[in-house]
């Protein structure tokens, strides 16, 4: 394949730390041009060397220059660019959540399939090897029937004044925000739709929510338990109980917090076992993203029915919050 042309949407944190670096780490993949209405597009140009610098979204998303785009703009911003960058054929990464509303996401699956390119929602933990080795796992039944789940993402804000992840304009929440990967998890792991939700939110004094916890049930009678919140310290764990053991993913989400070391700790049959999985999941999910545009097809731990659902959960559960 020949290299793919990255163009960056947006000065974000998450594509400074970590999409950028993970970009010019593999081998057929380079950046070669940002737009940022923020002043800072200068700034990572000199940090990433960078050639292209664009005054607006639109001069990126038609540059010839341009194979792909990864957006890293607030949420309400996510579709209105996808949708004008797949218009003009360019590939889309965008970052979680893709959308607001589940009709949108339809939407933008349409357009993706009649131009021909590939739109895939940025949630990087599902590439790290941890996650698929959790699935075998309990596909081969180490844990027996699973009964309850549990995944909750949790960390401190620190700026309370002018986090845009507070401003119920731009989709700010902590349901939006993070809990929105232990849900994402959830449905990787047991590949149902479930029948029954329910939803809480707790402490907060903001116009978003900031502390939830969401209780699903599904078809197989499995239940499910998210909590997510801006005031704890990082929490990032999976639990489930099964009928024969447990299992424990402490660093599920953000495995770069744990030198990129993802843990399974299941118990079975009354012995413990612990297995270590080691990857950049920044890394894997661009590899991922651009072995589905040479194969023109989603990858297969993340197809379009997958995104879809995870669009239409997290509509349902906002509801229910606000």
């Amino acid at each position: 394949m020949k290299k793919l042309r990255w163009g960056i949407i947006g000065a974000a944190n998450i594509a400074k730390q970590q999409v950028i670096p993970a970009i010019q780490q593999v081998s057929n993949a380079e950046v070669v041009a940002i737009a940022s209405l923020s002043g800072k597009a200068q700034q990572f140009a000199n940090d990433f060397n960078i050639p292209n610098i664009y005054d607006t979204y639109e001069s990126l998303i038609e540059s010839p220059e341009v194979d792909a785009v990864y957006i890293a703009l607030p949420n309400t911003h996510h579709k209105k660019w996808a949708l004008a960058a797949i218009q003009v054929k360019k590939h889309v990464l965008c970052e979680k959540p893709i959308v607001m509303h589940a009709s949108d996401l339809q939407e933008l699956q349409s357009e993706s399939n009649k131009h021909g390119v590939i739109l895939m929602e940025a949630f990087m933990y599902r590439f790290h090897p941890q996650m698929a080795k959790a699935k075998e796992l309990l596909a081969q039944g180490v844990i027996g029937d699973m009964l309850t789940i549990r995944s909750r993402l949790h960390f401190t804000m620190e700026d309370w004044g002018n986090d845009i992840r507070l401003n119920p304009n731009l989709g700010g929440g902590a349901f939006n925000d993070i809990g929105c990967y232990p849900l994402n998890a959830i449905h990787y792991l047991i590949e149902e739709s479930p029948i029954s939700v329910q939803a809480l939110t707790g402490r907060s004094d903001k116009q978003v929510d900031t502390h939830v916890a969401v209780q699903l049930k599904y078809p197989s009678g499995i239940l499910a338990q998210i909590d997510a919140s801006f005031y704890a310290p990082m929490t990032q764990t999976i639990d489930i109980i099964g009928t024969k053991g447990t299992m424990q993913l402490p660093f599920a989400f953000r495995s770069d917090l744990n030198n990129h070391e993802g843990i399974i700790q299941y118990e079975s049959n009354n012995e413990m076992y612990l297995i270590t999985e080691t990857a950049n999941a920044y890394v894997e999910e661009i590899k991922a993203f651009q072995l589905a545009v040479e194969n023109n097809e989603l990858p297969s731990n993340y197809t379009e029915a997958q995104m879809l659902q995870q669009a239409i959960e997290l509509e349902k559960i906002n509801q229910l919050l606000h």
